[in-house]
């Protein structure tokens, strides 16, 4: 779970208006130049900031120096950038929040230009680095395939304009960061933040940066990495992914039955049953079954994100019972054997001659093969209704008593 920012003041009672968190593991060299450099934005431009480094478990000198500098140092001994981030913000005190690498990658003569931003109105500002061509020391692979392909695919899911969603360098609000609530572990806490922003209906925008070739070691892992962030991106777009596609899916199977049943498709002298039967059975389960997975993600997404089908799930919970599910999917499947056993039947009663139209059959075994999926995941998704139909009652009697 996230770790929710404690209190802004300090135990001598100041709380400072900006906290620069750094994310540290094996950064001895650069941690003095970045802190150098922040100090300096911070007396030229009168800013009453602290500077937040969280240690990763670093296995070089890099916490020696950190406290040989007096910056205030946190420990954070699950390994992950998410997981540091979110020990350093659950420390951090000030009112604003800026995250940046601890590799001198970014240029903190900058922060002053994200406070304007957050002072103007905005609650989550993120750099950019291909905005004003400021990539050219991003690797080859990230800087022309992984970020773009990225970036392109958030984009097309939720509808958002950034133009560099793996930034790492970003200024938003302690409020912000509170309904953003990431949990990520991982370097996909990038990419969750600038989802989340727009899902909460966060006020956004982008500030174009040059990106400066990094001291030390990268700990980005390009293929883990990217399918990690793939992933996030499908389970908080159920809808696209799953809802809309299941249905065409499984409505293309249906239709296809139909015409095999009906005989609606022929070929000279060659009837389509081999075909058409397959391919209903498959469209029809496999949309079934994306159809059960989108559920699944978008009460993932909801348990843990904005969804903004939330009414529906919220009535969806409250209204399904275990036992609706169990009969569904036993009257399916008891339709499907009793399909079967009529033909059976038949067969027997004609001294088993060959059968002519066999589309009768392949519907049976997809109201079978449907039916006990959808009995199985009853059993899920009741254990799923159980707390979020409780959460959701509780926030009905809120809302009737405000």
């Amino acid at each position: 779970m996230a770790q929710a920012p404690i209190s802004n003041i300090a135990a001598d009672g100041h709380s400072p208006v900006v906290s620069v968190v750094l994310p540290c593991l094996n950064e001895e060299d650069a941690l003095p130049i970045c802190v150098e450099k922040i100090r300096k934005a911070f007396a030229e431009h009168n800013i009453d900031g602290e500077i937040v480094v969280c240690d990763n478990g670093s296995t070089d000198r890099s916490v020696e120096v950190a406290e040989g500098l007096g910056v205030r140092v946190v420990h954070q001994p699950e390994r992950g950038y998410g997981n540091a981030y979110l020990k350093g913000f659950s420390e951090a005190r000030g009112k604003y929040f800026i995250m940046a690498d601890a590799d001198d990658t970014y240029d903190f003569a900058l922060i002053p230009k994200f406070l304007a931003k957050l002072n103007e109105g905005y609650d989550f500002v993120t750099g950019s680095r291909y905005s004003e061509k400021g990539s050219a020391n991003i690797t080859w692979l990230h800087r022309y395939v992984g970020n773009p392909l990225l970036t392109l695919g958030l984009n097309t899911l939720f509808g958002t304009p950034y133009t560099d969603v793996y930034c790492g360098y970003r200024a938003f609000t302690r409020e912000a960061y509170a309904r953003i609530q990431p949990v990520s572990p991982g370097m996909e806490f990038n990419l969750e933040l600038a989802i989340n922003a727009h899902l909460a209906g966060l006020k956004y925008t982008e500030i174009g940066i040059i990106l400066a070739p990094r001291i030390g070691e990268s700990k980005l892992s390009t293929f883990r990495d990217g399918w990690r962030s793939l992933r996030m991106m499908i389970l908080y777009c159920p809808n696209k992914v799953f809802i809309i596609p299941g249905i065409a899916l499984f409505a293309l199977g249906m239709l296809i039955h139909g015409v095999v049943i009906y005989g609606l498709a022929h070929q000279p002298g060659r009837h389509v049953f081999e075909i058409g039967s397959v391919a209903g059975i498959v469209l029809s389960v496999v949309g079934v079954q994306t159809l059960l997975l989108g559920l699944h993600a978008k009460t993932y997404s909801w348990s843990r994100r904005f969804d903004p089908n939330q009414n529906f799930l919220r009535k969806f919970y409250q209204t399904f019972k275990l036992e609706g599910g169990l009969f569904l999917g036993a009257s399916m499947t008891l339709a499907g054997v009793v399909i079967f056993g009529i033909m059976a039947w038949k067969w027997l009663k004609s001294g088993v001659e060959p059968m002519g139209n066999l589309g009768w059959a392949s519907f049976a075994g997809t109201m079978i093969i449907i039916g006990l999926s959808i009995t199985f995941s009853s059993v899920f998704i009741s254990a799923m209704s159980i707390t979020k139909s409780s959460e959701t009652s509780a926030i009905d009697r809120k809302s009737s008593t405000n």
